[in-house]
């Protein structure tokens, strides 16, 4: 696999660029290209342009009219959009929330949403103060190990739990992460029962949080919230305080916008 070193340092698969270019190289003014033309835009021989399309078109990327043979965007770019949609909307929705639970625990504060076998953070809130957790917004989260990956994991069928705990493995972390299917079996059904889910040191030495899920209208869970900081703060006695404050932003950001809960705000 040929890669190429950029400026900063990184490496690119040039393969990967070549084939994110003709996906730009599709516009408003130009909605369908033939192999020629994107060959001719992009200075890329015919037969690598002719190889990109086609795995472009397997994934679902590009899509090809059966007579002319130019190729579209396909139906992967509209659903990816839609994601995207979704997501920048589900962020604006529950910012106002996030907010008023960062000025209730002045602890950090993030949301997420499932993305493979992980939890991407979509929106955070850093503590202001000096000693403080991450946002870590853009970045992924294990689902076995954090407060939000197994806010996450316990909505699941426990078949599904098992099925991801043997593709990703339990690794241990930190000396306090769960490495075993009994024990996360155990923390899952904990975690059910309580409502929300609580990370002591499992996934970061000296890191705590709590957090919990959040629904759409039909029940099932679309993002997951917490609040999370060092453990000199987020002690054993003031988790179930943060759990109460953390379920009420969830039950917040659950109801849809336009609609009023029964809570104050």
């Amino acid at each position: 696999m040929r890669k190429t070193q950029t400026r900063n340092g990184k490496y690119d698969v040039m393969a990967v660029g070549k084939a994110l270019a003709i996906l730009c190289a599709f516009t408003p003014e130009t909605p369908t290209l033939s192999v020629t033309e994107i060959s001719d835009r992009l200075k890329l021989p015919k037969s690598t342009a002719h190889n990109l399309l086609g795995t472009l078109k397997h994934f679902g990327f590009v899509t090809q009219e059966p007579k002319e043979k130019f190729y579209q965007l396909g139906y992967k770019v509209f659903e990816l959009s839609e994601l995207f949609s979704h997501n920048t909307q589900l962020v604006n929705h529950a910012m106002p929330h996030l907010r008023r639970l960062a000025d209730q625990t002045k602890e950090t504060i993030k949301l997420g949403v499932l993305s493979g076998s992980e939890v991407l953070v979509i929106a955070a809130i850093e503590s202001s103060f000096i000693l403080h957790t991450r946002g870590d917004e853009g970045r992924r989260a294990p689902l076995y190990c954090t407060g939000l990956g197994k806010a996450w994991l316990a909505t699941l069928p426990d078949d599904e739990i098992r099925e991801i705990a043997a593709q990703i493995g339990l690794s241990p972390i930190t000396s306090r992460t769960i490495t075993t299917l009994d024990r996360l079996e155990q923390e899952v059904a904990k975690i059910r029962a309580n409502g929300y889910a609580v990370d002591q040191q499992e996934n970061e030495q000296g890191v705590c949080c709590v957090a919990a899920c959040v629904h759409d209208p039909f029940g099932r869970p679309k993002a997951v919230v917490s609040v999370s900081g060092p453990s000199s703060r987020i002690t054993h006695n003031r988790i179930s305080k943060l759990a109460v404050l953390v379920l009420d932003a969830a039950e917040a950001i659950s109801t849809p916008q336009g609609s009023q809960s029964g809570k104050a705000r």
